[in-house]
């Protein structure tokens, strides 16, 4: 579990691979193969603290059918330009959000790329970061048909990311954390250390080590930022 943190969330994202896989003013259908209804969804929310971007039921259910349907749509076909012309985009999703899509079969991590900065409206920074955990991971080969039924999506709605003056300002769980030093830099979701269980110094040890850094590296000269989360799953 713990190797498998220490390379959790690693892949981010500030530019883009180019590919022109979505344009809301090109009409191309290539939904034959999607299946997700978002109108029948049941949608959780966690929220890691108290922050949101304030989404109504609808527009969560519109972005995680945004999400499973563009990884069906990549990992199946993928030809023409997928077809955002049925689903509603909403002013909220068309916010410039950082977003993270994180898969996992049977609990075990299958990709997970996403951004730290909110260059892109939400709505196309989740679907462009599904696209990307599913066949752009380099920790993983590109997911294949006969794993999509067993795969499930976590879509991670960040907040803006904000300096904090010392670590006693890093609340663990409520907290993601970047850890930057020299040209080294690391980046842990909120819920990283509450599902692997660890204490807050066990967190920033890990977290100087995905760096490329020794485990104590965080205690003198590095930097810190901090920022919430909303996860948005499927209710089983």
């Amino acid at each position: 579990m713990i190797k498998q943190a220490l390379g959790y969330v690693l892949i981010v994202f500030l530019g883009f691979i180019p590919w022109t896989g979505l344009a809301a003013d090109v009409v191309t259908n290539t939904a034959d193969s999607i299946e997700t209804k978002e109108a029948s969804m049941s949608i959780i929310e966690h929220r890691s603290g108290a922050w949101t971007p304030g989404l109504t039921d609808e527009e969560k259910a519109t972005l995680f059918a945004l999400a499973k349907d563009t990884l069906v749509w990549c990992v199946n076909n993928k030809k023409g330009t997928f077809p955002i012309e049925g689903y509603t985009i909403t002013p909220k999703l068309k916010v410039d959000t950082a977003t993270f899509v994180t898969l996992k079969i049977r609990g075990d991590l299958r990709g997970c790329i996403g951004s730290l900065a909110p260059v892109e409206p939400l709505y196309l920074s989740v679907h462009r970061n599904a696209v990307n955990a599913a066949m752009h991971d380099p920790r993983f080969s590109p997911v294949q048909s006969a794993e999509l039924a067993d795969i499930t999506v976590d879509v991670s709605i960040l907040s803006p990311i904000r300096d904090i003056p010392n670590l006693d300002a890093f609340k663990l769980g409520q907290h993601g954390i970047i850890l930057s030093k020299g040209m080294a830099r690391a980046v842990f979701l909120p819920e990283v250390a509450t599902e692997q269980g660890w204490t807050k110094e066990e967190t920033l040890a890990y977290l100087s080590q995905k760096a490329g850094l020794s485990a104590d590296a965080w205690r003198a000269g590095a930097q810190f930022q901090v920022f919430e989360s909303v996860v948005l799953s499927r209710e089983k």
